[in-house]
């Protein structure tokens, strides 16, 4: 296997894949990651969400892409039943987290000097597909569903060159046909250095979402960036990690978000529901099993 990394979306893209990519072949992949960081990136004040994001309550016609994205996050809020939110963002921001990550994490920081608790809004934003238009109800953030949607549109083009996986972050995504299962190891979310479990796939993808890596403190309170859409706040979920196996790396995204967010029972309920594969480790440490 041939390997290959960069940085982009504020994380480690790594490619593992059978044959030799030469320069010309690579060019591809970047310019995908850069144009998922033009068009969702809420730490860019020239990518296309942010501008967006500054016109609340217009209609304002986007681009395919993003439209594209908008219509798979719209149909997640609706699959959920709003447990993934893309509304979050002022609940994000007035929680601490309006830099990019690599800026606060595992650091005191201070939030403005207004209320922490911003609820999601019922109903995000409203799709004009004849006009490939949108008109946001409230700002939102796209951070985890764009990586998904670039991991899934990626592999598609590796798939064309040989077999492997690419993983941004953790979230992995198979393209195709391995010669054997892929044996993903799982973090002790309290001690990151060790493997606490494992899972196998053959196919389609795998994500993990985590209370333990994306935190700050705020006036010597632990947060993070999974929010209860309907508190305003960072989840009090009695599961600390989630690892989950989906189709496409968007699905695992998502799915891995709100079983996390539902909690040990009704997130085993929905991984029994949606036929996933699951690894849940919880606050005191115990790790559950479910779809094998």
């Amino acid at each position: 296997m041939y390997h290959y990394q960069f940085n982009s979306m504020s994380t480690m893209v790594q490619i593992s894949i059978s044959q030799e990519l030469y320069a010309n072949e690579m060019m591809p992949i970047y310019k995908q990651f850069e144009l998922v960081e033009i068009t969702c990136s809420r730490f860019r004040t020239d990518s296309e969400l942010s501008k967006l994001n500054q016109q609340v309550g217009k209609e304002v016609t986007v681009s395919s892409e993003m439209f594209l994205i908008l219509s798979e996050a719209d149909q997640f809020y609706k699959d959920t039943g709003g447990i993934f939110n893309p509304s979050i963002l002022s609940a994000l921001e007035n929680n601490g987290y309006a830099k990019s990550i690599e800026f606060i994490r595992d650091r005191e920081i201070e939030t403005p000097a207004r209320s922490t608790a911003s609820a999601a809004q019922s109903q995000t934003y409203t799709l004009n597909e004849k006009q490939q238009a949108v008109i946001l109800h409230s700002k939102i953030d796209l951070g985890g569903i764009a990586k998904g949607w670039v991991i899934d549109r990626t592999s598609l083009l590796l798939a064309e060159m040989g077999y492997g996986f690419i993983n941004v972050g953790g979230d992995i995504r198979i393209f195709g046909s391995l010669p054997r299962p892929l044996n993903i190891g799982i973090e002790n979310p309290f001690e990151s250095s060790n493997m606490i479990s494992s899972i196998q796939i053959e196919n389609g993808a795998v994500a993990t979402s985590t209370t333990k890596k994306r935190k700050w403190l705020v006036n010597g309170e632990w947060r993070h960036h999974l929010i209860d859409a309907k508190l305003g706040r960072p989840s009090e979920s009695d599961i600390v990690s989630a690892t989950v196996t989906a189709r496409t790396a968007i699905e695992a995204d998502v799915w891995a978000k709100t079983v996390l967010l539902l909690g040990e029972n009704y997130g085993r309920e929905w991984v029994a529901k949606k036929g996933i594969r699951a690894v849940l480790i919880n606050k005191e440490g115990d790790i559950w099993r479910g779809g094998e």
